[in-house]
């Protein structure tokens, strides 16, 4: 060792130098590479070639393609020894070079880079983040292979954060890839987090599928380095689902076909250890007397190379043994060995594990200990849900800020090519007139002067007719926005709302559908300024299915029960466009003020046309109002306005705690 360090350090100084020529810098770069991933030298070794390496590539290396391949090297290297801050430092500066290059690949691996380090880090919001920017860039690229990495990431988040749905659905997606780029390894690591996947919504057999699919899989792996790791953590994952299911006995058998790796406890000692562990507890729950020589022999692996989820996950399979054996004492002891691991580490699950153990080895303090499980237990569920909260917000808002560069994007497009159009209309118009003679010039200033008093004189006469026709207008776009796009928003509002209130995965599914229908609420706006009403109300299809439609809607955003009765289309579809329009928004409108008031559970509508009339009732149960001393807002207002324009009659009855009953009655 002492000769190693004597030796680095006369390359240390020799690298530092910035005036050697490029092959020295070359050979020195390839010696300090190969002792930096040298497996067997210690730590501050292999860090001090580390850090050589990025010296020389600072110092000596001007071409930004050969750095940035450098610094992701040196990125590995320091990721490799786990010097996670030095490593994020390398990567920003690869960020940094990669977009004043504008270099989109090498942005789009940096941010990927920057994704594990916040995933390592345990902050997985901030990798989401990046994970979500690389995935986007690698889609643009057409790069499925790190695309399909990146989105697998993206699932690993997801499963850590108990979203198991989404880890499901994401990794699906990235299997659909494998498959097609033939990716084997990739194509095992879906299989693997399909089945922690379904582990965790409770799916065991689902789970033990994917799990020998993954051990299946293995055969079709070249590197065979890889091959022993793979097929142990694939054992352990299948025989984990068994202790789940209560099969001790299978469990324990494919427990002991892992243990038979040969020098896994060299090549990968936390598998060997939890291979170790889980067989002793297979062991133990069918035999209460058997187990105790494999957790200490675990324990001991597990204490010496310092894995804390080993040494926290022993300790309590020890507290069960002994409180089988009913030796408090050892049970107690390992109880707080492994409640104040949990504790340090964060691991929360297991410390409460260790809480409930309390319960039954301190019986005096068990109310103390259990009111403290309550709260963690709560406290563990609500931070999840936020987690959860916060990546679908994080994914949102980042589609949302594409769409608006890209408005931007296209507004400027537009700005510019209007400009240059009048530019150049602009200098031939010029060039045109500087032609003309000054006679005919004159002639025509005169014809425009005339031509312009024209206009003016019609301009004055036709004031009065562009005044009311502008109050029209106006009117008839206020009726639009408040009866058509105000209650789409608010529904999708409310719907939107119900996160806050149960951020269950149910809701968090069936918000994300009103997500899309922003866009059709933009088309609505689109189509009142540019669209006559009638035709795009009439463009909508069958009159009976619109209103199917709008009831459904309705049913799904709240919870209000409703009954609905509509004539069938024969006899509906008679009706004029102009009735069909009006009723449409009288129900869309009294709908939007139940929601808003009533507060009701239960809603009645009926429509049906008898000898030449057509007849609407809406009824609800609600708080109801004193209609008599009810001032009239803009959508009561509305549906009178709308019911005067069809010649009906309307009549609004309410009492007190009784409900509130609309009645409309339109001759046809």
């Amino acid at each position: 060792m002492k000769h190693l360090v004597i030796l680095f350090g006369l390359f240390f100084l020799i690298g530092c130098n910035p005036k050697e020529n490029k092959p020295n810098i070359q050979k020195k770069l390839n010696l300090y590479y190969e002792k930096s991933a040298d497996v067997n030298l210690d730590k501050a070794s292999r860090l001090k070639f580390i850090d050589s390496i990025e010296v020389l590539v600072e110092n000596n290396e001007e071409n930004d393609s050969i750095k940035i391949k450098n610094y992701f090297k040196i990125a590995n290297r320091y990721f490799g020894v786990l010097e996670y801050e030095k490593y994020v430092d390398v990567t920003n500066k690869i960020l940094q070079i990669s977009k004043s290059n504008n270099d989109s690949l090498n942005i789009a691996k940096a941010e990927y880079y920057l994704g594990d380090y916040y995933f390592s880090t345990s902050k997985n919001d901030s990798a989401y983040y990046y994970y979500l920017e690389a995935e986007k860039k690698y889609e643009n690229l057409n790069d499925k292979t790190n695309l399909a990495s990146t989105k697998l990431h993206k699932a690993y988040i997801l499963s850590y954060e108990k979203d198991f749905i989404g880890s499901e659905t994401e990794t699906v997606k990235v299997l659909n890839i494998a498959n097609e780029i033939n990716d084997q390894e990739l194509i095992y690591e879906c299989f693997v987090n399909l089945g922690l996947s379904l582990s965790g919504l409770g799916n065991y057999e689902k789970a033990l599928e994917y799990h020998q699919k993954s051990l299946s899989q293995i055969k079709n792996i070249k590197n065979e380095n890889y091959k022993p790791i793979l097929q142990a953590q694939a054992i352990n994952n299948i025989g984990f689902v068994y202790l789940n299911l209560g099969k001790f006995k299978e469990a324990g058998e494919i427990f002991a076909e892992g243990l038979k790796i040969k020098n896994l406890i060299e090549i990968q000692p936390v598998l060997y250890i939890s291979l170790v562990d889980n067989y002793s507890y297979s062991r133990f729950k069918i035999n209460k007397n058997e187990g105790l020589s494999g957790f200490i022999t675990a324990l001991e692996i597990g204490d010496k190379i310092n894995d804390i989820y080993s040494k926290i996950n022993i300790r309590i399979h020890l507290v069960e043994y002994f409180l089988s054996k009913k030796d408090t004492v050892k049970a107690l002891q390992y109880n707080e060995e492994a409640n104040q691991l949990a504790k340090e580490s964060k691991y929360n699950k297991e410390v409460l594990q260790t809480l409930d153990f309390y319960t039954q080895l301190k019986p005096k303090e068990g109310l103390k200990y259990a009111k403290e499980y309550i709260k963690l237990s709560d406290s563990l569920q609500h931070q999840e849900r936020l987690s959860r909260n916060k990546l679908a917000r994080i994914e949102f808002e980042t589609d949302e800020i594409i769409v608006e560069k890209e408005a931007i994007s296209n507004r400027f497009r537009i700005i510019l090519i209007s400009s240059l159009l009048i530019i150049s209309f602009g200098i031939l118009f010029y060039i045109i007139l500087y032609q003309r003679s000054k006679h005919k010039e004159l002639l025509f200033n005169q014809e425009q002067q005339k031509a312009n008093e024209e206009i003016y004189k019609l301009m004055l006469d036709k004031q009065d007719e562009l005044e009311e026709a502008k109050k029209k207008e106006k009117l008839r776009i206020s009726q639009d926005l408040h009866d058509n796009i105000l209650n789409k928003l608010a529904g999708i509002r409310f719907n939107l709302f119900a996160l806050t209130q149960k951020p269950d995965e149910t809701v968090i599914k069936r918000s994300i559908e009103y997500i899309d229908k922003i866009q059709n609420v933009e088309n609505e706006i689109r189509t009142v300024a540019h669209e006559l009403h009638f035709e795009s109300f009439l463009n909508k299809g069958n009159y009976r299915s619109i209103l199917e439609q709008l009831i459904q809607n309705q049913k799904e955003t709240y919870q209000t029960k409703c009954e609905c009765s509509i004539a069938p289309d024969e006899t509906i579809e008679t009706i004029s466009a102009l009735i069909k329009m009006n009723v449409y928004r009288i129900i869309q409108e009294t709908l939007n003020n139940i929601n808003k008031h009533a507060n009701a559970t239960l809603i009645s509508l009926s429509l049906y046309i008898d000898e030449g009339f057509l007849y609407l009732s809406i009824k609800d149960d609600g708080v109801g109002f004193k209609v008599s001393k009810t001032k009239s807002g803009i959508g009561l207002k509305n549906i009178e306005s709308r019911t005067e324009s069809i010649n009906g009659r309307l009549k609004i009855s309410s009492e007190i705690n009784k409900g509130t009953k609309v009645s409309l009655k339109v001759k046809l």
